[in-house]
């Protein structure tokens, strides 16, 4: 059994585990938050004394570069090293100054400064990654409303399915697949687009605009003005009830909500659009590759789309609602290959007591979540890929991380968790099984692992070439 965790860049565990606990609550709990320290213990350090590099590593700015070339072997895209040395010298929380600040643990504190920046120079609205407070409140309950109810996402299994057919398509024309992440951002780009704007954007339209943020801004306000304007054409036609219950609408539920402006829902779309392209690709990328190293994983999930779609080609809401090791596929390569360099980010309200010490309010603390998913204490034999872990009624110790349910959060958790994990976690699901019931996948001969490379999301490192073998099931 291969392993890509084992072909990653820097394949050393990753043991710095530092987590959130609720601000509500005045001691932590070690089952909740896989913490190592005596969680009974009422002394409380001061933050001062949270282990961590000194004297040079402390010089503002200038420390952080103590960390890297020519002082260390590491250059920063190996800052998971760094926290890994950090860790096995200083323990389970580690403080480190990054910039100007001190972090437990993280070095987001200077991206946050920068778009708070970029916003008040452009006038671009704030969206929900970096709003805090009432702001993002009024913009996330109106928003979720409408995206975190199961029933809602279910109706767009047929779109989706659609777009995935498509791919699907393609993928036979060409035989093999050059540059694996490439197609699958193509195909997550027009999956995304039948959410955010209600159509598809088309091959053509996608190459042309260059993704940026004031770029995908301006054809937000495009889109919207369009929407609003189809929909009050078929309000006056008398159409416009038909066509809502035959097509599900996000946008135009938005624009009917008296709560939400342009400006606010441009910012939900650009989170959406922004966040579903390159997070959804590149895990659907890393499960294929998984599949494809451990074909035996790939046959029995093989067997479970057949056995529950049968000779039908349509794949439905209640063929999904089966299929329960491929969701245990999706969610071990997510495990094994961790979607985002560390976790999610939290910006401290309060003063809160975290694993014996005291840590004040507007400290940035930031779950080491690679770290804390390749450990075997949660995850016995961490470095393999084996979804079985995640079926229920699975009696062996490997399924032990079914107990730490916090050790395994890619979407992040609570309020601020991911808006679009329900449609990113169907398109996944769709992707996944529709290449698998058309096609036997492989790597090139030789070929025992993918290296990895971090940026805000875990990506192939170079481009994968996919190797597909038609099952011969057509699609019409």
């Amino acid at each position: 059994m291969w392993s890509l965790r084992l072909c990653s860049r820097g394949s050393r565990d990753l043991r710095l585990r530092i987590t959130t606990v609720s601000h509500r609550a005045s001691t932590t709990s070690a089952a909740q938050v896989g913490e190592v320290s005596d969680p009974g213990s009422t002394e409380v350090k001061p933050f001062s004394q949270i282990p961590g590099p000194k004297v040079l590593y402390n010089i503002p700015f200038l420390g952080t570069a103590f960390h890297f070339k020519p002082f260390t072997k590491y250059v920063p895209d190996d800052l998971l090293d760094v926290l890994s040395d950090a860790r096995d010298k200083y323990g389970d929380i580690v403080k480190i100054r990054m910039g100007k600040d001190y972090i437990v643990y993280e070095h987001l504190r200077v991206g946050l400064d920068l778009s708070e920046t970029f916003h008040d120079r452009s006038g671009v609205p704030r969206d929900l990654g970096t709003l805090q407070g009432d702001e993002w409140a009024a913009l996330r309950k109106p928003s979720q409303e409408k995206m975190l109810r199961p029933a809602v996402v279910a109706n767009y299994v047929p779109l989706i399915e659609k777009v995935t057919n498509d791919f699907v398509e393609e993928l036979r024309k060409k035989g093999s697949v050059d540059n694996l992440l490439k197609e699958l951002m193509n195909y997550t780009t027009e999956s995304v687009a039948m959410l955010c704007f209600n159509r598809r954007l088309g091959t053509k339209l996608y190459k042309r605009f260059e993704k940026t943020y004031l770029d995908i801004y301006r054809i937000g306000r495009k889109e919207i003005s369009a929407q609003r304007k189809m929909l009050e054409k078929l309000q006056k036609e008398g159409k416009l009830d038909q066509y809502l219950q035959d097509e599900p609408n996000f946008i135009y539920s938005l624009i009917n909500d008296t709560r939400m402006t342009d400006d606010k829902i441009n910012s939900v779309i650009m989170s959406l659009f922004i966040a579903g392209i390159d997070s959804t690709a590149n895990t659907i990328a890393f499960v294929l590759i998984n599949l494809a190293l451990n074909p035996e994983k790939q046959d029995r999930l093989y067997q479970e789309i057949k056995e529950t779609m049968g000779d039908e080609n349509t794949l439905t809401k209640e063929h999904l609602a089966e299929m329960s090791y491929l969701k245990a596929c999706v969610k071990e390569s997510q495990r094994l290959v961790f979607p985002l360099m560390l976790g999610a980010i939290r910006y401290l309200e309060e003063d809160i007591v975290l694993a014996g010490y005291h840590i004040p309010k507007k400290t940035l603390v930031h779950p080491n979540m690679n770290s804390m998913t390749m450990d075997d204490r949660f995850y016995p034999r961490p470095t393999e890929y084996i979804p079985e872990r995640w079926l229920r009624g699975t009696k062996d110790d490997i399924a032990k991380g079914q107990d730490f349910p916090f050790g395994m959060m890619p979407f992040g958790f609570g309020p601020r968790g991911c808006i679009g994990q329900r449609f990113a976690e169907t398109e996944m699901y769709i992707g996944v099984a529709k290449v698998i019931q058309n096609f036997k996948i492989s790597l090139p001969p030789g070929v025992t692992g993918v290296k990895t490379k971090h940026k805000t999301f875990t990506t192939p490192a170079e481009s994968v070439f996919l190797n597909l073998t038609d099952r011969n099931i057509s699609n019409v």
